[in-house]
């Protein structure tokens, strides 16, 4: 029964190590490449939030940016000095003016970065459930412009297009791999639960999955309030990393983003969710050095040549494999017994003896 359930483990176990390895490349590297390893993990955490949606379901999800701005917004509000905080927001309303006094460590702003994702979630969720197909993705991409228009207009409180600054920097390369492993597990667990499997019947026929009494619109709720959670979590890391940001962050070029990487590595599969967000992190950290000059002998390129690059390669991805690199399959240990050995040429028999 053992190695049955350590079988079962395979996927999160290797997932686990391919982040960690990204976490040993940040810690040990230099301060860019720390930089750009973190940022990779947090787009890890973010692509698990949207895969427990968009993967079980089979409906892509617009709009999971919006929660990652509501988790950098409750960080930021948590962790800035209180005395900065008086001077950044002076004409705070007073049922808000709480927020001005509150101050929390990284770990407990994380944690209330994702419940306030849940919570936003919560009252979004019966839009998500009632509709199906293009419908939900539209109302997705609805509630990201609702998000990003009220978080850019309500400046009192969010300081409107300014950017929110003097947050400490207190996101590491370690405590994103705490965060990614946790998230990865948490991803992994909803796939092998009796609602994510019911949710993986819905998403390859949905009819039937009807005929047979899944409640879709229950359990597509469930996987949107759990991924909107984990993409909190990461918007809260992405403020601790940053120290400062602004809500044009949290919009359409970092949607496109991170449905490049989800779609790259299949967003069918936790492990090519995963192995996507690693990916496409290191091919824009090197097309970011392209753009600037760096590996062009100092002619920077023009600005826009990697979003053009990465469309490029979504187009590409979609022509020549739909369903992204792994398909809908998950990382794991071939099996001994999988591998077929060639078969050796038969011996000829010999001639019958002539009488």
């Amino acid at each position: 029964m053992w190695f049955k359930r350590a079988g079962v483990l395979q996927t999160p176990i290797l997932l686990s190590g391919i982040v960690a390895i990204v976490a040993l490349i940040g810690a040990f590297g230099s301060p860019t490449v720390s930089r750009v390893a973190t940022l990779a993990l947090i787009a890890v955490i973010f692509v698990c939030g949207l895969s427990t949606f968009s993967g079980n379901s089979g409906v892509m999800s617009f709009g999971h940016v919006a929660f990652m701005a509501i988790g950098a917004y409750t960080a930021a509000y948590l962790t800035i000095p209180v005395k900065l905080k008086a001077a950044l927001f002076p004409d705070m309303p007073d049922a808000l003016s709480f927020l001005v006094r509150i101050h929390a460590p990284l770990p407990v702003a994380v944690f209330i970065g994702g419940l306030m994702a849940i919570v936003f979630s919560v009252l979004t969720a019966p839009v998500v459930a009632r509709l199906s197909g293009l419908q939900s993705g539209i109302a997705t991409l609805a509630l990201l412009l609702i998000v990003y228009n009220v978080l850019g207009s309500w400046t009192a409180v969010t300081r409107g297009s300014s950017s929110m600054v003097g947050i400490p920097q207190r996101t590491t390369a370690w405590n994103a791999l705490a965060f990614a492993i946790a998230a990865v597990a948490i991803a992994w667990l909803y796939r092998r639960s009796r609602s994510g499997l019911q949710l993986q019947a819905s998403r390859e026929d949905y009819w039937a999955a009807v005929a047979a009494g899944i409640e879709v619109g229950r359990h597509r709720a469930y996987a949107w309030m759990l991924g909107a959670g984990l993409c909190g979590a990461a918007g809260a890391l992405y403020a601790g990393l940053l120290t400062s940001f602004n809500i044009n962050g949290f919009f359409l070029s970092a949607t496109f983003a991170f449905v490049v990487m989800i779609v790259a590595g299949g967003y069918l599969s936790l492990s090519g969710a995963v192995l996507g967000a690693v990916l496409i992190s290191a091919l824009q950290e090197v097309l970011r050095r392209f753009q600037d000059g760096q590996f062009t002998g100092g002619s920077p390129l023009p600005a826009g040549v990697a979003d053009l690059v990465l469309a490029l390669i979504l187009l590409i991805i979609l022509i020549k494999a739909p369903q992204g690199l792994m398909g809908v399959r998950e990382l794991r240990i071939p099996s001994p017994r999988a591998v077929t050995l060639p078969r050796r040429p038969s011996k000829p028999s010999p001639a019958p003896a002539t009488p």
